[in-house]
C-alpha cells in the first residue's frame, strides 16, 4: 500500500493515472465475477537489467471462459538487438527493427489492466520486465493484482506430496491438455489461461471458489 501512496502523486497526468486510482480487488471476490487478463512476455534475456522486452501477449478471461478475440501480440522495439534468446522465441531483429515502442504496448495493456486481475505462469519474470519498462518510460512502477499459475500448482503438487516440473507445457501435461507451440507470447497467453481454468476446474466449481483461493496477490 506505501508503495501505491508514494507514486501517486507521479502517476497523475500519465497513462498509470487511471490504474492508480482504481479500486484494490478484494481477495473474497468470486472467480465467476472477475475479469481475468492473462498476459505473456518475451525478453531478450534473463536480466531484467541488461535484457529488454520483446513482446508481449495477453488474452482475457470473463465468466470463466476465454475471449479468443481479445487475444494481442505486440512486438516491442528493441535497441540493443533480440540477444542469444532468439533461438527460443524466434524474434531477431530483422522482425523487430520497426516493432512499437515499449510506451505505446504499455499503454494498450495498461488499458486492458482496468478493473482486471492479470494471470503469468511464473509471476516473478515477467513482472520484473514489465515493472522495469514502466518505470523507465513512466517513472511509477505498474499497480495491479494478480494469480500465478505456476505458484497454483506448486501449492497443488506440494499438498500430494510430489515433486514434478512447473514448467508450463509439463503443468498442461498433468491436465491432459494438448501440446501447443510456446515461446510466442500470444500462443503461451492462451495456453497458460487453458491452464489456468483446467486449474480453476480441479481446485472446486468456479461458483465458489473466490481469488483468495487462488493466491491473489498485489503488485504495489
Amino acid at each position: 500500500m506505501y508503495r501505491r501512496w508514494k507514486f501517486q502523486p507521479k502517476a497523475r497526468g500519465t497513462a498509470l493515472q487511471s490504474l492508480y486510482e482504481q479500486p484494490i480487488i478484494k481477495s473474497a471476490k468470486g472467480f465467476s465475477k472477475t475479469r481475468f487478463l492473462v498476459v505473456d512476455c518475451e525478453m531478450s534475456g534473463l536480466d531484467s537489467n541488461t535484457c529488454q522486452l520483446l513482446s508481449i501477449g495477453w488474452v482475457v478471461i470473463e465468466h470463466g471462459r476465454i475471449i479468443n478475440s481479445t487475444g494481442k501480440h505486440l512486438l516491442i522495439h528493441a535497441d540493443r538487438g533480440t540477444g542469444d534468446s532468439s533461438r527460443i522465441h524466434g524474434l531477431l531483429d530483422n522482425r523487430i527493427a520497426g516493432a512499437n515502442s515499449a510506451a505505446s504496448v504499455l499503454m494498450l495493456l495498461i488499458k486492458q489492466m482496468q478493473n482486471s486481475v492479470l494471470v503469468f505462469h511464473h509471476a516473478p519474470l515477467d513482472m520484473k520486465f514489465l515493472q522495469k519498462a514502466s518505470i523507465d518510460n513512466f517513472r511509477c512502477p505498474l499497480i495491479f493484482s494478480y494469480v500465478d499459475t505456476m505458484e497454483i500448482e506448486r501449492r497443488r503438487i506440494q499438498m500430494q506430496g510430489k515433486s514434478s516440473s512447473l514448467r508450463l507445457a509439463q503443468s498442461r501435461q498433468r491436465y491432459g491438455l494438448p501440446d501447443g507451440s510456446q515461446h510466442n507470447a500470444l500462443a503461451d497467453a492462451q495456453a497458460t489461461a487453458e491452464l489456468f481454468l483446467a486449474q480453476v476446474s480441479y481446485l472446486k466449481t468456479g461458483e465458489k471458489l473466490s481469488l483468495s483461493d487462488l493466491g491473489l496477490r498485489c503488485a504495489f
